[in-house]
């Protein structure tokens, strides 16, 4: 089975008057790169939810993002008086003569780091289960996306396998033609050469065109095409992510297709080369979007 590397996903998770949220998306990418947006009183959980992105997927660019919403702000922080630091305060500001002694709750507040607001506790724990399950659920659509599409690609691809076997068998069955073409140029340019003033020796007519033959001969790469057509399939019906595979595959399939049309001086050999080269194009593309 083969995934997409293109997908989308969503999930909320929600708890207790408090909200987190989560997007993730993804595009082709050689990598796994992993981008986060996230809100700074959840920075402390950026690692885990990319930790859960990569437990997940192996290859791809991804955009995560994350967002909380809450009813109140007691549901998240908590706010703590920092007395030795007001009374130092206190202590500095006695020194000024115009200091009266006397301090309101308005002048509190505006002093740097009186009144400390922090996360709860109870939230901390609550918030990162909640990022968990968000991200989860956000993953789960991504990689069901990746799948459909995955699928519809597959299909694409196995179609245009079926018609590089069919050009492969069309080359297979054209080189039996190949020794009667070499007979015939050969005795065309010979009787061409010698204008009637010598005898046409058939016997070695016969010798030379079999040789010619033989080295046009295309089986083994043939063979090796169709052998690497098969390992193409049966890598796509591996459950483990497979496009470094299918784009090595598809190396040696080029590869065999040149010899063939190396070795093949035929028109119809070169119409088929093409059109296999063609097909083997086509599904480049496609593998390029593999995960």
């Amino acid at each position: 089975m083969i995934r997409s590397m293109t997908g989308f996903g969503e999930g909320v998770s929600e708890s207790g008057g408090i909200k987190v949220s989560a997007t993730v998306k993804s595009v082709n990418s050689r990598f796994l790169e992993v981008g986060v947006r996230i809100p700074e009183i959840l920075g402390t959980f950026e690692h885990r939810a990319v930790e859960i992105v990569n437990e997940s997927i192996s290859r791809g660019k991804v955009s995560l993002n994350i967002s909380m919403n809450y009813a109140t702000k007691t549901d998240v922080y908590n706010v703590s008086f920092d007395k030795p630091l007001l009374e130092n305060y206190m202590k500095t500001l006695s020194l000024l003569e115009f200091f009266s002694g006397k301090i309101s709750a308005s002048d509190i507040v505006v002093l740097p780091d009186v009144l400390i607001s922090s996360p709860r506790e109870d939230f901390v724990e609550k918030a990162k289960e909640l990022l968990e399950n968000a991200v989860r659920k956000a993953m789960d659509g991504l990689l069901d996306m990746r799948v459909r599409e995955g699928e519809a690609i597959g299909e694409d691809i196995r179609k245009r396998l079926d018609l590089v076997v069919e050009f492969v068998d069309e080359i297979a069955k054209n080189k039996d033609m190949s020794r009667e073409y070499y007979l015939c140029r050969l005795r065309e340019r010979i009787k061409t050469l010698l204008e009637g003033t010598a005898p046409v020796d058939e016997d070695r007519i016969l010798q030379e065109a079999a040789f010619l033959a033989q080295k046009s001969d295309p089986t083994e790469e043939v063979t090796r095409l169709k052998s690497h057509v098969q390992q193409f399939r049966d890598a796509m019906d591996a459950q483990e992510a497979v496009g470094s595979k299918l784009r090595f595959i598809l190396q040696e399939c080029n590869r065999e297709t040149d010899t063939i049309g190396a070795k093949g001086d035929t028109a119809e050999t070169s119409r088929l080369v093409i059109a296999i080269k063609e097909q083997l194009e086509r599904i480049r593309e496609q593998v390029s979007n593999v995960e």
